[in-house]
Order: C-alpha cells, then sequence, then structure tokens
C-alpha cells in the first residue's frame, strides 16, 4: 500500500501501461458525474488523458485528487497535501478529517453515519469506506425492508392486469393462442433496487479483507436472500423513484452509485478487480465551505452557491461569471463575494507583499467585483498551521473615482491536531469574525 499526498513525492508503479490506461477509462465515468465542476479540466478528445496521477517513466505523482486507487497489485492511498508537513500524523486524523468534510458537501455526496467512525478502528482508507458503506446499509435495509409495485410483462394461460394486445397479436402469429401476453403491477420485495442493493453488497464482499465487515456484508445478503441475483449497472439507478416513506434509501442509492461509477475493468461478474474513489480536493474545501456557512450563517445571509447569472460582455453573452459563494446580507442587502482557494500558503512570513496570492486570482476577483457592483471579496484559504495567518486586504482603487475595492484574504481553520471537533468550534469563530467586519 502507498501513502501519499496530493503534488508530494513520487512513488514507483509496476505497469504504468495498464495503471494509466485504467485512469483515463475511470476519468471518462468521472466527466459524467461531475460534468459542471470538472468543466476547467482537461476537455479535449484526448482518450489518454486523465487528471489523477502524473507519470515520468516507471515513476508516478499524484496531482489534484485525494481518495484511493486500486489497480490489479497497485493500492494507492492519496491524502490532502495539507496534511504532508505534519509530522507523525496519524491516518485515522485524517480519515476524521475528510469524512467531517464530506458532512457539509452537497455536490461530493457522500452518505455515511459519522458515529460509525467510532465502532471499528481501520487504517486503510479503502476497508475505511467499505466498512461504512456496509454498516450505513444494514441499518436501512434491517430497519425498513424495501418492497414496491414493480411492473412485470408475462404471457399467462388467463389473463392478468392489462392484456397487451400488440406483444398478443405477435404472438398469435407464431399460432400460440392459448398464452395471454399481461402487464401488472405486483406488491414485491424481489425489485429493482433489492436486486442493485444486493449486486452491490456482492461486490464490496469481493474487496474487503476485514471479519467484521465481511459479516455485515453477509448479513445483507442475507436479508435480501428472497432477491434475485442480477448484474446491474448504474443506468439502471436512473430510473428509480423512491416514495418519501422510504427516503432513508437515498443514501443507500447514493452509495450503489459510487460503487457502481466507479467499479471499472471487472473481470467477473461478482468481482471488483480494480476499484477507485477519487475526489477533487478542491471541490471538497469549495462544497465544505459553503456547507458550514450555509447551516450556521443562513440566519444573516442569503448563501448561494456557484451563482453565475452575470457575463462580462453583453449582446451576445460571454465569458460567464461564476462565483463560488455570493452572501447577500438580508437585513442591509450588502453583498459579498467569497471565493474558495484550495492553495495553501506556506511560510507567509517569508513572502513578498502579495501574501501568497496568485496574480490571475487578483484579477479575476477585482473582475468579479466591477460586475456584480460590490466593494467586498472574500479570498478564503485552508490553514497550513494551528496558528492562522493574519488576514490582509487589499485596497484596489476604482480609478478615476474615489472608491475602492477591498478584497480581504482570510485563513480559515480546515484542519486541526486536535481533530475535526476543533474545526468546528474555531470555523464558527473566525468566520462570525470575517463576516461581521467592516472590510
Amino acid at each position: 500500500m502507498d501513502t501519499i499526498f496530493e503534488y508530494g513525492e513520487q512513488f514507483a508503479v509496476d505497469d504504468r501501461k495498464g495503471l494509466e490506461s485504467y485512469l483515463c477509462s475511470l476519468w471518462k465515468e468521472y466527466k459524467e458525474i461531475w460534468p459542471t465542476q470538472l468543466e476547467n479540466e482537461n476537455t479535449n478528445l484526448d482518450s489518454k488523458y486523465q487528471p489523477f496521477l502524473s507519470f515520468d517513466g516507471k515513476i508516478a505523482r499524484a496531482r489534484n485528487y485525494i481518495g484511493f486507487i486500486h489497480f490489479e497489485n497497485s493500492n494507492i492511498e492519496i491524502y490532502p497535501k495539507i496534511f504532508q508537513k505534519e509530522p507523525g500524523i496519524s491516518k485515522e486524523l485524517m480519515h476524521r478529517h475528510l469524512f467531517y468534510w464530506f458532512s457539509y458537501c452537497k455536490k461530493v455526496k457522500f452518505p455515511f453515519n459519522q458515529a460509525l467512525l467510532d465502532r471499528f478502528e481501520i487504517d486503510e482508507l479503502p476497508e475505511l469506506i467499505i466498512y461504512l458503506f456496509a454498516n450505513q446499509i444494514h441499518e436501512v435495509v434491517s430497519a425498513q425492508p424495501y418492497s414496491t409495485y414493480e411492473e412485470v410483462q408475462e404471457a399467462l394461460f388467463t389473463p392478468r392486469g392489462r392484456i397487451n394486445f400488440d406483444r398478443y397479436a405477435t404472438r398469435m402469429s407464431y399460432g400460440s393462442y392459448h398464452l395471454i401476453d399481461c402487464d401488472y403491477e405486483p406488491f414485491v420485495f424481489d425489485n429493482s433496487l433489492n436486486r442493485i442493493i444486493k449486486y452491490c453488497t456482492r461486490l464490496l464482499l469481493s474487496k474487503t479483507r476485514i471479519i467484521e465487515t465481511q459479516r455485515v456484508l453477509n448479513e445483507i445478503i442475507f436479508m435480501l436472500d428472497e432477491v434475485d441475483d442480477q448484474f446491474c449497472s448504474v443506468q439502471q439507478l436512473q430510473t428509480l423513484r423512491i416514495p418519501s416513506i422510504y427516503s432513508d434509501y437515498e443514501e443507500v442509492i447514493q452509495i450503489c452509485r459510487m460503487i457502481l461509477e466507479n467499479q471499472v475493468y471487472s473481470y467477473a461478474e461478482y468481482e471488483m478487480k480494480n476499484w477507485s474513489l477519487l475526489f477533487p480536493i478542491e471541490l471538497v474545501f469549495e462544497d465544505f465551505i459553503a456547507g458550514y456557512i450555509q447551516k450556521h450563517f443562513s440566519d444573516i445571509f442569503k448563501v448561494e452557491t456557484q451563482k453565475s447569472d452575470l457575463y462580462l460582455h453583453i449582446n451576445p453573452n460571454t465569458f460567464n461569471l461564476q462565483h463560488d459563494i455570493l452572501l447577500t446580507n438580508k437585513k442591509t442587502g450588502e453583498q459579498i463575494i467569497v471565493d474558495t482557494k484550495y492553495k495553501p500558503r506556506w511560510n507567509l512570513e517569508k513572502c513578498d507583499s502579495k501574501k501568497g496570492i496568485a496574480q490571475t486570482d487578483m484579477y479575476q476577483m477585482i473582475s468579479y467585483a466591477y460586475r456584480r457592483g460590490t466593494d467586498k471579496v472574500l479570498l478564503i484559504y485552508p490553514n497550513t498551521s494551528e496558528k492562522l495567518a493574519e488576514n490582509h486586504v487589499f485596497l484596489i482603487n476604482k480609478g478615476t473615482k474615489d472608491e475602492t475595492i477591498k478584497i480581504k484574504a482570510v485563513d480559515v481553520p480546515f484542519w486541526s491536531l486536535d481533530g475535526h471537533l476543533s474545526v468546528e468550534k474555531n470555523l464558527k469563530v473566525k468566520l462570525r469574525s470575517i463576516l461581521s467586519d467592516e472590510f
């Protein structure tokens, strides 16, 4: 198992050609999962493109995706670069931060019960994810078995439901007058959703080596014993409509989606020989901050994410502007543009007057502010140490007018050696302070 960090040290690979081909195939699936969020990625038609790893001969290096890659004998875990300068940081601490971030994410949905992390200590990220998936499925299926009306098309000796005269006429042309083609909807436990759940459970069982996880997965299969074993694909999930009474199954569907969308190159029907889960960390950071503000500050601000109603040029509309987060004060109507930058600013005390901010980012924020008609822009960066860097305000003069755009760059708590509970507390204090300031 190779444990590495994004943009960290290089590592050796046994089968570069096979691994690279696998990642290219995986990328084709990912472009369907997050088409808008990943629109800035390479979108050319090069079938050999993938954004997960960069290769140099038989040496590889992680890019900006975190998670894990399982291909043949290659087992790779990729963690956020913000942890790489902390000596001796434990995997458990990184895992808890990862799932804490996911709990606030809406675009990067990772369904699981936070309390499950306290039940069992698992060092390997893939095994931990399978354990969380298994327990989440088990809790839902055991608490509320799912049955539904499902359409069946069948040739019967006596009519049932609706007679399908088109199929019956075709059958009569072959001389089978005694069989009547019928469409009916029995209330069944052996339905499409349960078949998908059972199939995904068997896939997880083929990957895990943890006895406790195997036990839970086998219990799920036992509970679904009356359900047929069938090969399933992610396309079948698109047609499912779950009644509101079974709302807990929405998370199970999301789990099945993550399993099936990331299952590439399986050689046997119930085997996930190659399986990976990878998340763009910039999107995780943005989604986490947006979700946190939405939960804790929606009483003060109207929170809009990915606001994209403005263009730099009109008639025709070109150069669309998209804000990560747009905050509108519910009392005053004052607006604040919030842009998240997952670009750790290491050693700020040794930086120049730019405070570690890229010039292109500054140009971007100025155009946002001008077009939106606000003078307040907030650039949010993840912390690089327990002690947060000081806030810094850039005053951009508008030229002939005696007005300025205020761009405030701030570090916020995104991780802590004291654990994610410390992040939860300190982040609220930090955001309350900067959002209530006059800049």
